[in-house]
């Protein structure tokens, strides 16, 4: 047995990322208060403008005070409106992986009731192929109080080295070797989920992660948001099929 994890936004998903598109659909719903936007503003500015990619990954204030239930509501009245269809190279890999037998794991950034919802769909692209999996999510804890929202995570958020520490507790805690499992990824921050396995690739890279990808021969891997071939056409993929460059 082996494990496949996949990085979420630019990796199975085109970006925007989930979490914007959340963010927006819930602001156009009236769902998060006008002055929630100046609270997270105003922790930007605390945490230090200079850091403002480390900031935004802990600094929630956006959601302060809203109902964890607003997820729900949200997926079952229009969740085609921000969640949008995962690359076709994407699910056949994933697809692949299942049939070999092997756990899928989404490793990401997200927020945790977001990712939720990315893995529903996932698993419900892979019933359509004929395969029933279960996957499993890793994703960034928001803390809790009285069914609302705080605007902080409860745990370290899930980017740059917290993938690499969660990949391998993963992977530990169910005896799989590390060396026979693979991770997918896009972005400068996931390096550190991909070299902590035996079957590294990098997908759509950006140019840091396409630099470091090229300089330890790892497998780089260009998925489409536009379909090149029929259901009835696909067939599963090699191992290191795929690789753009």
């Amino acid at each position: 047995m082996s494990i496949a994890f996949f990085d979420v936004d630019g990796t199975l998903l085109p970006l925007p990322s989930l979490e914007r598109r959340f963010f927006w659909n819930l602001f156009r719903a009236g769902k998060i208060p006008a002055g929630n936007c100046f609270r997270w503003a105003a922790e930007i500015f605390r945490l230090g403008v200079s850091q403002f990619g480390t900031a935004t990954q802990t600094n929630k204030m956006y959601l302060r005070g809203v109902s964890a239930g607003v997820v729900s509501e949200t997926e079952s009245q229009n969740p085609r409106n921000w969640v949008p269809e995962f690359f076709p190279a994407a699910i056949q890999r994933v697809w692949w992986h299942s049939l070999r037998g092997d756990n899928i794991v989404l490793v990401t950034g997200t927020l945790a009731p977001v990712g939720e919802i990315a893995k529903s769909a996932l698993e419900r692209e892979l019933l359509l192929r004929g395969v029933e999996t279960r996957i499993s999510v890793i994703a960034t804890q928001l803390a809790i109080q009285n069914g609302c929202w705080t605007g902080r995570v409860s745990d370290s958020p899930m980017f740059g080295q917290a993938k690499a520490v969660a990949v391998r507790e993963f992977a530990h805690a169910r005896d799989v070797s590390l060396r026979q499992c693979a991770a997918y990824g896009d972005h400068l921050l996931d390096r550190f989920m991909i070299d902590a396995v035996g079957n590294p690739f990098a997908v759509n890279p950006t140019s840091g992660l396409r630099q470091i990808a090229r300089r330890n021969a790892w497998p780089i891997m260009s998925w489409s948001p536009c379909p090149n071939r029929t259901a009835a056409t696909r067939h599963p993929l090699k191992w290191k099929g795929e690789v753009a460059q």
